[in-house]
């Protein structure tokens, strides 16, 4: 496709997403979803948070300045109600960090110091959540996917996606754009508990989502295992020079490496989870698959000067083409075509890889992710949407959100990406835990 086409597909995605527009007292936010357009989100997994990055971004590729006003009435929104939130997760996606992550960058496009300001506060708020525990600092909240699981309880959360690894890695994004002064602090603290809470596993040593966890759920990937707290290691290393973060992160990918299988076809892949008992899945998105482990060895690569960690990690990318994607679907690529879980997420790892590496197979890859969230779109011109089962476990659950990890802006946002990289010119805002 070109690059104008591309960039039209995202502005069609701006149309139904400004279909579900709210107007509050302090500016705008959206609806959920066209089944929920009464619920109003304000995360950056689902809700304006998110949004705003897509409009920035847009904004960037288009030169028409009202997208930017479009995120400047959803950041006003985000300051009014950001003091009215209790207790929010420590999950970047749905917490304070998240916030502070967004508002910084929209500080950074309109030069309004109230958003620098309230994110220096976001990013504070973060820590005040924080408790003593152990050699650090970490959150004790109640465990996620409660509804799903049927699990209810409070534990200590170490993952990428919804604890302290993740905390620590929006820390040191504001540390290093200046957010806070003691954002550093603050994600040593972090790392030093998650240091002493890892496991030895076969390899290395592993981190689980949480302490005595009630399911079946030895993760290795990203968003809730292994390969996201080591991504956040090496990240510590990467800004303290502390060769123990460093051992962790390498004792962390080793136990990733040992859990691969080859696939046929060429390549290996990481399964989902290890110990529920049923034959493996294999999840080819951010969360649990290559778009998202992956990022931990092309940072280690990084670190180290080993072009064997990169080179394994091309492997993983091997595996999710060998299987098909993005045209066949199997248990771990289901009805889904957003950042976290599947196509969109693929569609933007595929980009980063063709910039860093100048591989046109990524860039083929990138294409035809783009070719297919285009044949599974619901609209035209007019508005362009992406009906999907957020859940593998709820295939018959189907909305068709707005939110960036899961909905329309997200997807639109891969298609900016693409469009802009043709064009030699990616405005593609990348978030705190990409190595790129």
């Amino acid at each position: 496709m070109q690059a104008q086409a591309l960039l039209d597909t995202a502005v069609q995605a701006e149309r139904f997403i400004h279909s579900l527009q709210v107007q509050t007292p302090n500016g705008v936010a959206w609806g959920l979803a066209r089944e929920r357009p009464d619920k109003v989100l304000h995360t950056l997994y689902a809700g304006s948070a998110g949004i705003t990055l897509f409009y920035l971004e847009l904004a960037r590729a288009t030169g028409e300045a009202r997208f930017v006003d479009v995120a400047t009435a959803a950041g006003s929104e985000l300051l009014a109600a950001l003091p009215t939130m209790q207790r929010p997760t420590c999950a970047p996606m749905g917490g304070w960090v998240g916030y502070m992550f967004v508002l910084h960058e929209l500080a950074c496009a309109t030069g309004e110091q109230r958003f620098a300001d309230m994110a220096r506060r976001c990013a504070a708020w973060q820590r005040e959540l924080a408790e003593p525990i152990g050699a650090g600092i970490g959150w004790v909240q109640q465990m996620p996917y409660a509804k799903l699981t049927g699990h209810e309880g409070v534990r200590e959360i170490f993952d990428m996606a919804e604890g302290a690894a993740g905390a620590a890695v929006y820390w040191l994004y504001a540390h290093e754009k200046g957010v806070h002064a003691d954002a550093l602090d603050w994600a040593v603290a972090a790392g030093r508990r998650l240091l002493e809470v890892s496991e030895p596993a076969e390899g290395g040593r592993r981190w689980q989502l949480m302490p005595d966890i009630p399911w079946p759920f030895d993760a290795p990937n990203f968003a809730h295992g292994t390969a996201g707290v080591a991504y956040c290691m090496a990240r510590l290393y990467e800004c303290t020079g502390d060769a123990a973060f460093l051992e962790a992160a390498l004792a962390g990918a080793g136990h990733v490496q040992a859990m691969a299988e080859s696939v046929e076809g060429g390549g290996h892949l990481v399964p989902h989870i290890l110990d529920d008992g049923r034959p493996h899945r294999f999840y080819l998105g951010v969360c649990h698959g290559p778009p998202g482990t992956g990022r931990l060895f092309a940072l280690l690569s990084r670190l180290t000067n080993d072009t064997r960690w990169a080179a394994w990690g091309r492997g993983l990318d091997d595996g999710l083409i060998a299987l098909g994607a993005p045209e066949q679907r199997g248990r771990g690529f289901w009805n889904n075509v957003s950042q976290c879980c599947c196509d969109a997420g693929i569609g933007d790892h595929a980009v980063n890889m063709y910039r860093h590496t100048g591989d046109t197979r990524y860039l083929d890859l990138a294409e035809r992710v783009a070719a297919e969230l285009i044949r599974r779109s619901d609209g035209d011109e007019a508005g362009r949407a992406w009906p999907q089962a957020e859940h593998r476990s709820q295939p018959d659950f189907i909305q068709t959100q707005t939110g960036y990890m899961q909905g329309a802006a997200g997807v639109g946002s891969f298609f900016v990406h693409l469009a802009t990289t043709l064009r030699g010119a990616p405005v593609k805002i990348q978030f705190p835990d990409s190595p790129f």
